[in-house]
């Protein structure tokens, strides 16, 4: 059985599968999630690793900063021909990091290359992921029935543990209800443990 984190990861919203000619994904937002930021941070929250680990391929960069009257951007790199000699060096060099202090910024697209920007800015998660899908052609991931069995399983055993756990508590609560009851019982005057 697999974990329900792993299993969240596989299906869900964002969960999609890229066209092969998207080469990179770069997401350029705020730390802070006023003036128009909060929903790209949800995005890379929520979504962004189910798009990951359905396209491990592909390298999705991320650059956080603190100034957040710049407008939050996801830059979606799209090949646009066969790539020549100098194309091929530069796909294989390496790609920049994510950072939280901006130093990863968008690179300007390779010759083969265009580039599609997508405005984050008091934009809801979910509008994003709507259209990233419909801007590049990504194929969004149905659970299939295995998925839904396991999903199922794992969402009774978290309801049996629930159950469990209340009861334990209710019993530990009677417990120390008892033992306070018994406590003041003996403040009070009443029985004793040397009284025989």
């Amino acid at each position: 059985m697999i974990s329900l984190q792993l299993l969240n990861l596989r299906m869900g919203p964002g969960a999609a599968i890229l066209p092969a000619e998207v080469s990179q994904i770069h997401m350029d937002f705020a730390m802070r999630t006023h003036n128009g930021h909060m929903g790209a941070k949800k995005f890379w929250r929520e979504y962004l690793p189910r798009l990951k680990y359905n396209n491990p391929g592909v390298p999705m960069i991320v650059n956080r900063h603190s100034q957040n009257d710049e407008t939050p951007t996801m830059t979606v790199y799209v090949r646009t021909a066969v790539a020549t000699a100098g194309d091929a060096a530069a796909n294989t060099a390496p790609q920049p990091a994510s950072s939280r202090v901006g130093l990863s910024k968008a690179q300007p697209p390779a010759s083969n290359e265009r580039v599609v920007h997508i405005d984050m800015k008091n934009k809801h998660s979910t509008n994003i992921l709507e259209q990233l899908i419909a801007q590049v052609g990504a194929v969004p991931l149905r659970p299939t029935p295995e998925d839904t069995a396991e999903w199922q399983g794992l969402e009774e055993l978290r309801k049996q543990g629930n159950a469990s756990r209340d009861r334990i508590n209710a019993i530990k609560a009677e417990k120390e209800r008892e033992a306070t009851m018994l406590q003041r019982a003996r403040a009070a005057g009443g029985a004793t443990d040397d009284a025989a």
